[in-house]
């Protein structure tokens, strides 16, 4: 099978949230999920950022639908995590704090090392010659400077072996915690000389996956997201000030 005819079957079945409606100028219908996944690909994007004011208002004279679904979207995305009330702004997009981007990650990379033990044990062919695609399609996208769309493929790529592990309360546990990390619209991949090494990472983790070596293919993935921490956190603390009791890794310190 063509990996093109792959690619679009793989996300027919189990689509990324928001991808639907990525770059969209508005969502597909005026319904709450539309209008959701609207504003989640809008908050991945860099579009709405952290402190920005939400007006439920204005938010369905832009998108042409009624306040309903908008209101019902809000309260989803704040439940979520994404949004916060202030005492004066309402609604705007929460900034993670170093304490929570911390807690995130630590549960990440549990939950990434075992997905990927997982997949290492149920993947299927037409999953590996995906991964293998989209492995290339990185390559590709690190020699043109393009760290927006290495972003994407990223996702796409973690998505991919999330789906592979079989498991769908641990694929939609990820989900969420992914998106709430990406509420800091910087990624890790911007840091000096961490795409490439992202990429060797992807490419030993898919090794692993491929050999069914579940054992190195759990340590792997937990190593490639301890070191996606570290450099996070050190991004984080440059934007914003420490909270207080809350360790900041040195970005060179060694991976567990």
């Amino acid at each position: 099978m063509h990996c093109l005819s792959m690619r679009v079957r793989l996300y027919t079945i189990a689509p990324m949230p928001g991808r639907a409606v990525q770059g969209a100028s508005k969502p597909a219908g005026p319904t709450s999920r539309a209008v959701y996944e609207w504003l989640v690909a809008a908050i991945r994007s860099g579009r709405i950022r952290p402190g920005d004011p939400i007006r439920e208002e204005a938010l369905a004279r832009q998108l042409r639908c009624s306040r309903t679904p908008v209101r019902e979207a809000l309260q989803r995305l704040r439940a979520e995590g994404y949004l916060e009330r202030g005492r004066r702004r309402g609604l705007s997009v929460a900034e993670p704090t170093q304490e929570e981007l911390l807690d995130l990650c630590v549960v990440r990379e549990t939950l990434e090392g075992l997905a990927a033990r997982l997949a290492a044990r149920g993947i299927t062919i037409s999953e590996v010659y995906f991964l293998e695609e989209l492995y290339r399609d990185m390559e590709r996208a690190l020699e043109r400077g393009e760290l927006g769309e290495l972003a994407r493929l990223n996702a796409e790529f973690h998505a991919v072996v999330w789906r592979a592990a079989r498991n769908r309360y641990l694929a939609r546990e990820l989900q969420r915690i992914w998106l709430l990390i990406t509420r800091q619209p910087v990624t890790t991949l911007s840091y000096p000389g961490r795409a490439r090494e992202a990429l060797d990472e992807h490419r030993a983790l898919l090794d692993a996956i491929r050999q069914g070596d579940a054992d190195r293919a759990e340590q792997l993935a937990r190593q490639h997201m301890a070191r996606a921490q570290m450099i996070r956190m050190r991004i984080a603390a440059s934007r914003t000030a420490s909270s207080p009791g809350v360790p900041v890794p040195a970005v060179g310190a060694p991976e567990p």
